[in-house]
C-alpha cells in the first residue's frame, strides 16, 4: 500500500470520525463538574459509533492496496541544532523532575499533594498523552540513561573497560518483565493504598530507581532498557502514533539487535533505536500513525503489555459506573467475612485489575487464532507473530482512550501546578469549570472514534501483508474493535451524561 493511499484512507475515515462528533457525545469526567442531559438515548450514539468504526473497514478494503516492504511517508527533518537543545534541556528536566519528587517527597509535610502531582499526574498520565499527541520524550528525558551514562563515563576515567558485569539478557525473557511492572505500576495507581502520600511515591521511585540501574549493570544498558525498563517500552509504544519520531541514521546494525535491519527502519520505539548505541539521531516530523507501520517483530510479551495498557485505563474507568460497583459490592460482601474489610478491599480491586485483563487478553487471543485460522495460506506463522504484529494496531485505541481519558486530568496538574509551588500543602486541584464540557466531550469521542479507525486500516494493511485471505481474515479483529469502541464510549458517557427525561447521573463513582 502506498503511503498516499494509506493518507487518503484515514482521512476519508477521519471524515466519517468528524461527522459522527458533531453528535453530542460524553466524555472523561476527570477535573470537569457538571452533567450533559442527551437529547436521545444513549444506545443511539453507541450504535452509531461502532457503525462508524465498521464502516471504516468497508472503506479500508476499497482504498488500502498490499504494502511491499515498509512504506515511505512524507517526512521532515528537524535541524539537528535544535533536537540537540531540545534533547539536552529534557536531560536537565529529567533528573531535576525524577530526583525532586524523591527529594520533595521526603523533606515535604505529609498531607501536601505536591509530589502525587508531579507523579501521577504529569509523568504517569502526562507523558503517555504527551507521547501520544507530540513525541515520545524519554530517551531524553530518562533519569535512568543520563545517570547510567554518567557512571559509565566515570568508570571509563578510572580505568574500567564496561560499568556492566556482561551477563545476557535471557531471551526467553523477552518483554515480560515491563508485563509484570506495568501491571505493578497501574495497581499502585489504582489499588495501592495511601498512593499520593509524599513517603510513598519517594519509596516507589527510589525502589524502581535501584531496580533500573541493578538491572543495566546486570545485563547492560541496551538490553535493559530494551526489554525490562518500564517507561523506554510504554512511550515508545506509544510514541509510534505521534508526529515526531527519532531515527538512528549512522549504524547498518542496532546494537540492541540480534539481526540486522536497515537504519531508515529502525526507529525510537521497542524494535531497536529504543536502546541503540549513542550515533547520529535524527529527528523527523511525520503523519500521524505513520510510525505503526515499521513494526516488525513482536511476539506474546508485546500483546500482553500492549493489552494491559488498554484494560488499565477501561478498569479506571469502569470503576466510575453502576455496573462495576455492583459486581464489585458483591465480591466485597462475599469475602468481607473471610478476610476483613481491608483485605477484602485491596483482593476485591486486585481480582477486578487482573480479571478485566485476563478477558481483554483472551477476547484479543480468540480474535488473533480467528484471524490465522480463517487465512489458509498462513497457517505456518508462529502464534506469537501473530498475537503481536496485531498488538501493535491497537496502539492508536489506546491512543484515543488516553487522551479521552487523561487529557482533562492532565490539564488540571498543569494548571495546578503554580499554586502547588506556591503553596505546597494547602493548595488544592482547581476545577477546570472554565473549559466548555461539551468541547471535551467532542474531543473524546473524535479521540476514541479516529483511533478505532486508524487501527482497523492498520489492521487492514497488516492483515494484506500477511494473508492470503485479507477481508476474510480480518473480521474477527473489526468486531473486537467495534465492541470496543462501544465499551469505551459507554463507560466514559457514565460518570457526566444523563439519559432524556432523568434527572440524575445514572453513574455510582466508587472511593478508592
Amino acid at each position: 500500500m502506498s503511503t498516499r493511499r494509506l493518507l487518503a484512507a484515514l482521512a476519508s475515515l477521519g471524515v466519517a470520525a468528524a461527522l459522527l462528533a458533531l453528535l453530542p457525545l460524553p466524555a472523561a469526567a476527570h477535573a470537569l463538574g457538571g452533567v450533559f442531559t442527551l437529547p436521545v438515548p444513549l444506545g443511539l450514539y453507541l450504535t452509531a459509533a461502532g457503525a462508524a468504526v465498521a464502516a471504516s473497514f468497508v472503506v479500508a478494503v476499497v482504498v488500502v492496496r498490499p504494502a511491499h516492504g515498509f512504506p515511505a511517508y512524507p517526512v521532515r527533518i528537524l535541524q539537528p541544532i535544535v533536537a540537540q537543545r531540545a534533547s539536552r534541556i529534557l536531560v536537565v528536566v529529567g533528573l531535576v523532575w525524577w530526583f525532586g519528587i524523591i527529594l520533595l517527597g521526603l523533606v515535604v509535610d505529609p498531607i501536601s499533594p505536591f509530589p502525587a502531582a508531579l507523579f501521577w499526574i504529569l509523568i504517569w498520565a502526562g507523558l503517555p498523552v504527551g507521547s501520544v499527541l507530540i513525541g515520545n520524550p524519554w530517551p531524553s528525558l530518562s533519569p535512568f540513561r543520563t545517570l547510567f551514562n554518567g557512571l559509565e563515563r566515570l568508570a571509563k576515567l578510572i580505568g574500567f573497560d564496561r560499568l556492566d558485569a556482561g551477563m545476557r539478557y535471557p531471551e526467553a525473557l523477552g518483554r515480560w518483565p515491563v508485563v509484570a511492572l506495568l501491571f505493578a505500576a497501574e495497581w499502585c495507581e489504582l489499588v495501592l493504598p495511601n498512593r499520593t502520600l509524599p513517603t510513598t511515591i519517594s519509596a516507589l521511585l527510589i525502589g524502581y530507581t535501584l531496580l533500573t540501574l541493578v538491572g543495566m549493570a546486570l545485563y547492560g544498558r541496551i538490553a535493559w532498557l530494551r526489554n525490562a525498563e518500564l517507561f523506554e517500552v510504554y512511550l515508545g509504544w506509544l510514541g509510534r502514533v505521534a508526529p515526531i519520531g527519532r531515527r538512528v541514521v549512522e549504524k547498518e546494525t542496532c546494537s540492541g539487535c540480534s539481526e540486522g535491519c536497515s537504519p531508515e527502519h529502525c526507529v525510537d520505539c521497542p524494535e531497536c533505536a529504543i536502546a541503540a548505541e549513542p550515533g547520529e539521531r535524527r529527528v523527523e516530523l511525520r503523519p500521524y500513525f505513520t510510525g505503526l507501520t515499521e513494526v516488525g517483530r513482536a511476539g506474546w510479551s508485546d500483546a500482553a503489555f500492549i493489552v494491559l495498557i488498554l484494560s488499565g485505563i477501561t478498569f479506571d474507568g469502569l470503576s466510575s459506573t453502576s455496573p462495576w460497583a455492583t459486581l464489585i459490592n458483591w465480591l466485597f460482601n462475599l469475602l468481607l467475612p473471610v478476610i476483613g474489610a481491608l483485605n477484602t478491599v485491596l483482593v476485591v480491586q486486585t481480582i477486578g485489575l487482573v480479571g478485566l485483563w485476563v478477558v481483554f487478553l483472551g477476547a484479543f487471543t480468540l480474535a488473533a487464532t480467528l484471524t490465522r485460522r480463517l487465512d489458509a495460506g498462513r497457517t505456518t506463522e508462529p502464534m506469537g507473530s501473530v498475537v503481536g504484529g496485531y498488538a501493535a494496531t491497537l496502539l492508536p485505541i489506546a491512543a484515543g482512550y488516553l487522551i479521552a481519558h487523561y487529557l482533562t486530568y492532565v490539564v488540571q496538574g498543569i494548571v495546578w501546578l503554580p499554586g502547588l509551588i506556591a503553596d505546597p500543602v494547602t493548595s488544592t486541584a482547581p476545577l477546570l469549570d472554565w473549559l466548555p464540557i461539551s468541547g471535551v466531550w467532542y474531543l473524546s469521542v473524535g479521540a476514541i472514534v479516529i483511533g478505532h479507525i486508524a487501527a482497523v486500516v492498520l489492521a487492514h494493511r497488516r492483515a494484506l501483508r500477511d494473508s492470503t485471505r485479507p477481508i476474510i481474515a480480518g473480521l474477527p479483529l473489526v468486531l473486537l474493535m467495534v465492541g470496543y469502541t462501544v465499551l469505551s464510549l459507554w463507560i466514559i458517557a457514565q460518570p457526566i451524561t444523563l439519559e432524556p427525561g432523568k434527572s440524575q447521573p445514572t453513574a455510582l463513582v466508587l472511593p478508592r
